[in-house]
């Protein structure tokens, strides 16, 4: 008898029925729904996308010429009547391109910034599809022990009802008793874990703990074999791009040091005005007395030139050259690693569907044969007649 209930158990197991208490075909929120829900409202996505929006800001501010500057000045003598009044402009004129290597240097900030937002989104997606996987197969488990209990309830009334009137041993009631119980206790954890895989789903969908969420979706659904190829999937990955992204990013900041280890040069411009008197007195063109004094103008010129002759931005060439050789290893890692990711993970699928294959085929087509003869076996055994002694 007990042989006959664990059998039948396993056939519960092979028909498996969704918890009603999650599953919605009709109005449920699909994993396409759920993961443009996320990446609407999850927080860390929203912050990635200012982090971009203030690497373009950057961008614009590279490509802003410098500034001009100007001077004025005023002097006027202590005890006297002399004064100077003096007015000033100096242009940097940036020279060996260095406004185009910061608009570099930057460009390649913002490209980097787009496709690590680009990463976190996928990131992001793989988590809720792998999240509502879960809580399919939380509910789907915990429907098969509800029927599993269920099943065992209703042999437990039998063998008990036997029991007591001597057709068993009272040790297989006892039995049955103990598996009640254990697929009761197992039915209280696959609620909890159900529970806790639906608040993570919330979670990531941007959904407060306390919204209702139902969903619709079956794990049957079969996924497309075809594979691109290696090389294709290995360059769109985003958090592959991003890496070859910082590699150029530390080239570009190598040749801006390199840039920035040139001489430079401003150009200026100046006025001076300059009232000049003295205490003496003298005769004017008129022959007429009158103080010593005079007025001056000056037009200045020039330009004012950077000298790296000590400073020569060694220190910042040395870091880019270092961060330049970081930046290329963390791309050549990733490459290895996403290889290896992308393989398993193609592995991993095909094994699961020659898994789904054997169980479709091999399982659940045997497995109704044999619970129909399990049936009937019972209909014979409670419809046969007694034989007289």
């Amino acid at each position: 008898m007990t042989r006959i209930l664990h059998f039948a158990a396993g056939l519960v197991l092979a028909f498996p029925a969704m918890s009603q208490a999650v599953l919605d075909p009709v109005n449920g929120q699909t994993v396409e729904t759920l993961v443009k829900r996320a990446l609407a409202q999850n927080g860390g996505l929203l912050a990635g996308q200012s982090q971009v929006a203030a690497a373009r800001g950057g961008v614009t501010q590279a490509r802003l010429k410098a500034n001009p500057s100007i001077q004025v000045s005023d002097a006027q003598e202590a005890v006297g009547s002399q004064n100077t009044f003096t007015i000033g402009g100096t242009l940097p004129l940036e020279l060996y391109h260095r406004r185009e290597r910061r608009v570099e240097v930057a460009e390649a900030s913002v490209r980097m910034s787009e496709f690590e937002q680009a990463e976190r989104e996928r990131q992001a997606r793989a988590e809720v599809e792998s999240r509502f996987g879960e809580v399919l197969a939380a509910a789907r488990n915990l429907q098969v022990a509800k029927d599993l209990l269920a099943l065992n309830k209703r042999a437990l009334d039998l063998t008990q009802t036997r029991a007591d009137q001597g057709a068993v041993p009272p040790l297989d009631a006892n039995l049955l008793r103990v598996e009640v119980n254990r697929m009761d206790a197992l039915r209280v954890d696959l609620e909890s874990r159900l529970a806790i895989a639906l608040l993570e789903l919330k979670t990531l969908a941007g959904m407060k703990p306390d919204e209702e969420l139902r969903i619709s979706g079956s794990l049957e659904s079969v996924p497309n074999a075809g594979d691109p190829p290696l090389e294709q999937v290995i360059a769109a990955r985003p958090d592959l791009m991003a890496a070859r992204a910082s590699e150029l990013a530390a080239a570009a900041r190598l040749r801006q040091a390199e840039t920035e280890a040139r001489p430079d040069a401003s150009v200026s411009f100046n006025y001076q005005r300059m009232d000049s008197s003295f205490n003496v007195n003298g005769f004017n063109a008129a022959g007429q007395l009158r103080p010593v004094q005079g007025v001056f103008h000056y037009v200045a010129a020039g330009v004012s030139i950077n000298l790296p002759t000590r400073n020569k931005n060694q220190g910042a060439i040395q870091t880019a050259v270092a961060q330049g050789q970081e930046a290329r290893r963390r791309r050549e890692y990733a490459e290895l690693i996403a290889a290896s990711e992308v393989s398993a993970a193609a592995l991993a699928r095909d094994k699961a569907l020659e898994s789904l294959r054997i169980f479709r085929d091999g399982v659940r087509g045997q497995a109704a044969q044999n619970l129909e003869v399990v049936r009937r076996t019972y209909e014979l055994g409670r419809t046969q007649p007694s034989v007289p002694t």
